[in-house]
């Protein structure tokens, strides 16, 4: 298949299938839009990644991290294996039909909004019907979305209702937001009113979350989105939010060298009191730290282990370590610290004023 037949295809129907379509030409089929693992960063309440780093993506202007492609990649193969296993078993225990549906999706409304959903449930009896209302508390219809995740851990993950009677339904409605954005993303792609949300996790424990279409949220969603691919389609970049666990990483990345040039920060002053602040307040605790630790160990004096109540302990041991050299590859890395300004830096601050004094007159 060729790129642009495929572009054409996509744009001209809405609809594309991908059933044996190369990697390359699914990944630039992705960059016409947003799609729905991205949505949760696009609108900028993922933990994980920013709209900075989605439209820095779309642009083709983020770098590769070898290290970091080589573990999506792992991750995506492991989900791979693990999608059929996972749709198997909620079948098995639902009695519903699941369906593989090969194809990538764009909105009607808004062509930007992609989305590949991993399987969808047809052909929904009349038993099952009220089945489901039951689980939503609500009459639904037509097919629903299957999304199906593989995760480590089971934080953030609501607990089954009761294994017993139901297995792994959860209708708790506690899961991570980023995948709860992610459904109301494809919700809205295909026109649906139901999802469940289905997940593996460490490999042996199956769960199902029940997800209704939220037709507020995905307004927002919509807007959100549609401004952040407004800016991606003028070749813009989106502010960094610089309170996100992020911002440090990717103003390195936006900023990697120096120009020789000196700014002013009197504007900002007060951050500079805040890191003196938060210092001044990690050292106390560093001190109350150690004092706490010495009295434990006068306490224990030659003791190996020194014990709780509640079973909690500490224990100390001698450790013999062999010298050895270490080797340090080369690299670089941008150094950020406070100090007194120079006399050579005052001298080229006065030089950039007069210069930009001259340039106003």
């Amino acid at each position: 298949m060729i790129l642009e037949e495929a572009k054409q295809e996509l744009q001209a129907n809405g609809r594309i299938s991908t059933l044996g379509m190369p990697e390359d030409i699914w990944l630039e089929l992705r960059g016409l839009g947003i799609g729905a693992s991205e949505a949760a960063a696009a609108i900028g309440i993922s933990e994980h990644r920013t709209p900075y780093e989605i439209a820095e993506r779309k642009l083709s202007l983020a770098k590769d991290d070898d290290e970091a492609n080589y573990r999506r990649q792992l991750k995506m193969a492991m989900g791979h294996v693990m999608e059929p296993v996972t749709a198997s078993r909620f079948a098995e225990a639902t009695g519903l039909t699941v369906q593989n549906y090969n194809a990538m999706v764009a909105h009607r409304d808004h062509p930007w909004m992609l989305a590949n959903i991993d399987r969808r449930v047809v052909g929904v009896t009349e038993g099952q019907s009220v089945w489901l209302e039951g689980i939503f508390g609500q009459a639904v219809s037509g097919p629903g979305v299957i999304e199906l995740k593989n995760v480590e851990f089971g934080q953030k993950w609501g607990k089954p209702d009761n294994v017993h009677a139901t297995a792994g339904l959860c209708t708790s409605g506690e899961v991570p937001e980023d995948y709860f954005v992610q459904v109301q993303h494809q919700l809205a792609v295909m026109g649906y009113e139901w999802a469940f949300l289905v997940v593996t996790i460490a490999g042996w424990e199956t769960r199902w979350y029940p997800i209704l279409r939220d037709d507020a949220l995905i307004e927002d969603i919509i807007e959100l989105e549609g401004e952040l691919w407004a800016g991606i389609q003028r070749g813009e970049l989106p502010d960094i939010d610089v309170e996100h666990p992020k911002a440090i990483e990717l103003l390195k990345r936006r900023y990697p060298g120096t120009d020789g040039s000196i700014v002013r920060l009197d504007s900002v002053a007060h951050w500079r009191e805040e890191i003196e602040k938060a210092d001044a307040e990690i050292k106390k605790n560093e001190g109350i730290k150690e004092v706490a630790k010495a009295r434990l160990l006068e306490t224990m004096g030659e003791a190996a282990v020194g014990v709780f109540s509640d079973g909690a302990c500490f224990r100390r041991k001698v450790i013999n370590k062999k010298a050895y050299t270490v080797e340090y590859q080369a690299t670089s890395y941008l150094d950020f610290r406070a100090g007194k300004i120079g006399k050579a830096e005052k001298d080229q601050l006065a030089a950039q004023h007069n210069d930009t004094q001259g340039e106003a007159a």
